[in-house]
């Protein structure tokens, strides 16, 4: 064969590769070049349009109950005490201000504290076992004292007994972010012997901050309702169970 032939032949052997050679280079440069504006890939977020279009986090509890809830009235307050309470109980309307809202129990839900006293005839519905709110005497509870690394937990205070007349401290509890005014708000409190004078609610922090003896403070879990009472100054609290009595006149 001559050599003409052989390098004919060398050449047709080769022409496939090249041109397979030069098709996946097209390919590679097809696939490396940018997506134009417009294209399929331009709706695909880079890192930073990801970073700025992540939602943000809802509002805490608190923060939803101290911005979203209006000032509470003498009307609407009866009105959640007559649902809860039928008329066991009324709500003492000739009193300055018989009411306050705060965080007692501090879940981040507004609930209120109401002065109120026995319907006629309703102590039965009152002082009732199978009533749906809880009678106690914050000045008989007492919190568990700590002696060395031994919790020493105090006798159980007897059952408090509401007499006719008598004024008491109505506590609910607010449920999620309508707080005291939500229809599902149940659980209640009615407090003997707590419905003192010049009422307000403060929080912990201002509680801790004006005390001057610290060591003395009980745990505070929320607000306290901040009352004068048999003659002195004090505060009801939260024990995360009862409501208790910080004051000269507890036990």
């Amino acid at each position: 064969m001559s050599k003409n032939s052989i390098g004919h032949s060398r050449k047709l052997t080769t022409l496939p590769a090249r041109l397979f050679l030069t098709f996946d280079l097209v390919l590679f440069a097809a696939c490396a070049r940018p997506a134009q504006p417009g294209g399929e890939d331009a709706t695909a977020p880079t890192p930073q349009q990801a970073q700025t279009t992540t939602a943000t986090p809802a509002q805490s509890k608190s923060d939803k109950a101290a911005s979203a809830t209006p000032p509470a009235t003498l009307e609407e307050v009866r009105g959640v005490v007559a649902h809860i309470y039928r008329d066991a109980v009324v709500v003492e309307a000739e009193r300055g201000a018989p009411f306050v809202v705060g965080d007692f129990n501090g879940d981040g839900s507004e609930d209120i504290a109401v002065v109120v006293r026995p319907g006629a005839g309703k102590l039965p519905e009152v002082n009732g076992e199978y009533a749906n709110w809880i009678v106690e005497d914050p000045r008989e509870v007492q919190t568990p004292e700590v002696r060395g690394d031994v919790k020493v937990f105090p006798k159980r205070p007897r059952p408090a007994t509401v007499r006719q007349g008598e004024s008491l401290l109505a506590v609910i509890h607010g449920y999620r972010g309508q707080g005291w005014r939500d229809p599902l708000a149940s659980q209640t409190y009615l407090l003997k012997g707590a419905a003192g004078g010049e009422m307000s609610a403060q929080s912990a922090e201002a509680v801790l901050k004006a005390a001057t003896d610290k060591a003395r403070l009980p745990q505070l879990r929320g607000d306290v309702i901040s009352e004068r009472l048999a003659g002195g100054n004090g505060f009801i609290y939260w024990t995360g169970a009862k409501y208790a009595w910080s004051g000269p006149a507890s036990h």
